[in-house]
């Protein structure tokens, strides 16, 4: 009957309601941990781009005077390669966003640029960006009927095929100066080693590695100061023999 049925919920609401408590406590936790790391990270970015110049003299004068321009050099190559890939991640970002926004005009599918704006900012975070912003997408696909969610479904595993496979290791390749190989087994590598932060910072790594690598090699193959080839005197010219007298 509809007392026992009431009955039995209110027993059940009693049993869990501890475990209710707790599972929203643990959420409110996380969600206010979350946003003072965010803000957090925010103040510091703030003071580092305000005291960047005082900073970066810091740490030049922990630097022998006579290493200082071998690290200056160095530090210019990082920041080219770091530099080059936020470009080509923004670039991806908006390659993404731009073909997810005609996949939702072809198959009618309400909120467009609330959908495209969503795709753009989480494919910056790989994997899991990915399936975080398909499911809003496909879920107002399927509000305009089956075939059109499974349509958009398909459509974005080809988004997504194509920039793992062609536009990720060309753009950052292009744009940070690293050859698309060795972006692909960067992000192969930092995937499968370390999931989802390997991944995430996989192509800066590689970047940093191979600033460092061609500082390196240019100071092995040019040494500063190193020894200078003497250069060779010309050779007196011998004289001339005198005509004979007639």
């Amino acid at each position: 009957s509809l007392r026992q049925g009431l009955a039995h919920l209110s027993q059940v609401l009693r049993a869990h309601f501890f475990d209710a408590v707790g599972m929203l406590q643990k959420l409110v936790g996380r969600v206010a941990g979350s946003i003072f790391t965010f803000f957090f990270v925010l103040m510091v970015a703030a003071f580092l781009l305000i005291d960047w110049g005082r900073i970066g003299r810091f740490f030049a004068s922990l630097v022998p005077a006579d290493r200082q321009q071998n690290l200056g050099e160095l530090a210019r190559a990082i920041d080219e390669k770091l530099s080059g890939v936020v470009r080509g991640q923004a670039v991806i970002c908006l390659v993404n966003g731009t073909l997810t926004g005609i996949g939702l005009v072809i198959f009618d599918v309400p909120f467009v640029f609330v959908l495209s704006l969503v795709a753009t900012v989480l494919s910056a975070v790989p994997i899991f960006g990915t399936i975080i912003s398909s499911i809003p997408i496909v879920l107002m696909a399927l509000t305009q009927g089956f075939h059109a969610g499974i349509g958009m479904l398909l459509w974005i595993i080809g988004i997504h095929a194509l920039e793992a496979y062609l536009l990720n290791p060309k753009i950052m390749g292009s744009h940070a100066h690293i050859h698309p190989v060795i972006v692909a087994f960067a992000l192969l590598a930092g995937e499968s080693t370390f999931g989802f932060v390997g991944a995430l910072f996989a192509v800066p790594v590689a970047g940093i590695l191979i600033a460092v690598f061609n500082s390196l090699h240019e100071r092995v193959l040019h040494p500063a100061g190193g020894p200078v080839a003497a250069p060779v005197a010309p050779r007196d010219e011998e004289p001339t023999a005198a005509p004979p007298a007639s």
